[in-house]
C-alpha cells in the first residue's frame, strides 16, 4: 500500500511501528514506575458488570490495558481502545489528538471510580455521564487514565477469520489473512453537496464468500488514499453496531499485508 500523499505521516511510522493513584498528582497523565498501581478487574471483568444499559462505577476499580486505538490520524475521534489478555474496550474520551498522550503500544491505567459503562448499539463502553453523553472531559483525563511511562509495546494482532467473529473479539485487534476489497477506489466517499469526505463502509471477501464491512472515518487523513487492490492479510479493531461486526482500521500503515503470491482461483 503506497502513502500517498499524506503529509507527515512518515514521522509517525516509527510509532506505529511498536504496535502492532496519587490524587496529589491529577495534573499529569503518568506514572514512575514504582507507583503503577494493579489492575483490580480484567477488562472483560469490568464490562461484565453492565446488565443493563448503564453502570456508574462508585468504588476504586483500576483496569490497565494496552492502547490499540486512538486518534493520532483521525481514526477514532474522541475515543480511545484499550485491550488486555481477556479482552478490549472503548472509552469516550476529550483527548487532544495532536498531542498524541496516548500511542499506540502505550500502557493505560485506567481509574474508573466515577466513570459509567453503557450500552452503545449493543456493545458495552466506558465514559462519563453527562447528561445524555459520556464523553470524559479534557480537564479530567489526568484523574481517570494516565500511561504508565514504559516504553510502547509492539502487539500482535489475534487471527480470526470473518465467519467465527463472536462478541469475545469486541474491541480487539485482529488480523483476517487472505482476504480483499470487493470495491475500488478511495476509502471514503465524498458528500456531494460538501465535498468533504464521510464516514464510509468498504467491504471485504474471504475465498469462502464470508463478508464484513470496513468502517473508515471520514476525518481521518487517508480518506482519499485508494484502498488496497490484491489479497492480503487485513488488521483492524472489532467493532459491532445494532447487530452487525465491522473493522475498524488502526495505524494505516500497517493495516493491509499483500500476499505475495495468492492461491490462483483463491475467489470465485
Amino acid at each position: 500500500m503506497r502513502a500517498g500523499r499524506i503529509g507527515g505521516f512518515k514521522a509517525g511510522l516509527s510509532a506505529i511501528a511498536l504496535l502492532f493513584s496519587a490524587c496529589d498528582r491529577a495534573d499529569t497523565l503518568k506514572f514512575e514506575d514504582e507507583e503503577l498501581p494493579r489492575a483490580t478487574r480484567s477488562i472483560a471483568g469490568l464490562k461484565s458488570l453492565c446488565d443493563g444499559q448503564t453502570y456508574t462505577l462508585a468504588d476504586q476499580t483500576v483496569v490497565r490495558g494496552t492502547v490499540t486505538g486512538n486518534n493520532r490520524y483521525g481514526e477514532f475521534g474522541r475515543t480511545l481502545v484499550i485491550q488486555d489478555a481477556s479482552g478490549g474496550i472503548t472509552i469516550a474520551a476529550d483527548y487532544p489528538a495532536a498531542g498524541n498522550p496516548y500511542p499506540l503500544g502505550t500502557e493505560a491505567i485506567v481509574y474508573c471510580n466515577g466513570l459509567t459503562l453503557y450500552d452503545y448499539g449493543g456493545k458495552i463502553r466506558l465514559g462519563k455521564s453527562d447528561g445524555d453523553a459520556y464523553c470524559i472531559p479534557r480537564e479530567e483525563l489526568g484523574r481517570h487514565i494516565r500511561t504508565s511511562g514504559r516504553t510502547p509495546q509492539r502487539i500482535a494482532a489475534l487471527p480470526a477469520s470473518i465467519g467465527e467473529l463472536t462478541p469475545t473479539h469486541i474491541d480487539t485487534y485482529i488480523r483476517i489473512d487472505n482476504v480483499r476489497f470487493v470495491e475500488t477506489g478511495a476509502w471514503c466517499d465524498r458528500d456531494p453537496q460538501t465535498g468533504r469526505y464521510t464516514t464510509t463502509e468498504r467491504t471485504i471477501e474471504d475465498p469462502a464468500g464470508h463478508r464484513l464491512n470496513v468502517r473508515t472515518s471520514g476525518g481521518c487523513i487517508y480518506a482519499g488514499e485508494p484502498l488496497p487492490s490484491g489479497s492480503g492479510s487485513l488488521c483492524g479493531i472489532v467493532d459491532r453496531f445494532g447487530g452487525s461486526y465491522s473493522l475498524r482500521i488502526t495505524g494505516f500503515e500497517t493495516a493491509f499485508v499483500a500476499t505475495p503470491a495468492a492461491p490462483a482461483k483463491a475467489y470465485p
